[in-house]
């Protein structure tokens, strides 16, 4: 029998061959259908703080839901700095350099240190499950980042392809509030 670690490593294996196989124009669609869903909810509606991410390849692109809502409300995007996830202010989209290892394009601007003002968390992941778990890259960060977010609700986003029967858990796992992936909210 696989342990966890090995059954996350097979997960993220076959995470990466889907995405990989995926038509870049449904993934468009997709990413347009869970900005609608996110735009409509109570729960986006209700934020003034949003914590989302600048995409990587092969995540939900939230820039449309950024560019046209930060006017009105606040978001964080979050920036590695060595072992865990910092929050810096979003401020448009040319306040954005090249900043991790990752190659992500992250805020230049000052640390945001005022958790308890985030009030929706936007997580993407490698795979989600319908009890409120998901599988990132493997480093932990948002793992790590989640429980200081008290306030916040925890929203994992993801691809029709994402959402699987079960991802493998260990004790620092965090559990997300909801889930939403095309046509889909789940929790």
């Amino acid at each position: 029998m696989m342990n966890i670690k090995s059954k996350k490593r097979e997960l993220r294996r076959l995470m990466a061959e889907r995405r990989a196989n995926a038509d870049p124009a449904l993934l468009a669609e997709e990413s347009a259908r869970v900005v609608q869903e996110i735009e409509d909810s109570e729960f986006f509606k209700s934020a003034g703080c949003v914590m989302a991410y600048w995409p990587m390849k092969g995540e939900v692109d939230l820039r449309a839901l950024m560019l046209k809502y930060q006017s009105h409300k606040r978001f964080v995007l979050p920036v590695v700095a060595g072992d865990v996830l910092e929050l810096r202010l979003f401020e448009g989209e040319e306040r954005l350099v090249t900043g991790s290892r990752y190659g992500i394009l992250e805020p230049d601007g000052a640390t945001f240190r005022d958790y308890a003002k985030v009030d929706l968390v936007l997580v993407p992941g490698v795979a989600f499950d319908r009890e409120g778990y998901r599988l990132g890259h493997g480093k932990a960060y948002y793992d790590r980042l989640l429980p200081r977010l008290i306030h916040a609700r925890k929203v994992g986003v993801g691809f029709g392809f994402q959402l699987v029967e079960s991802v493998p858990v260990e004790a620092h796992d965090e559990l997300l509030d909801a889930i939403v992936v095309p046509g889909k909210r789940v929790l």
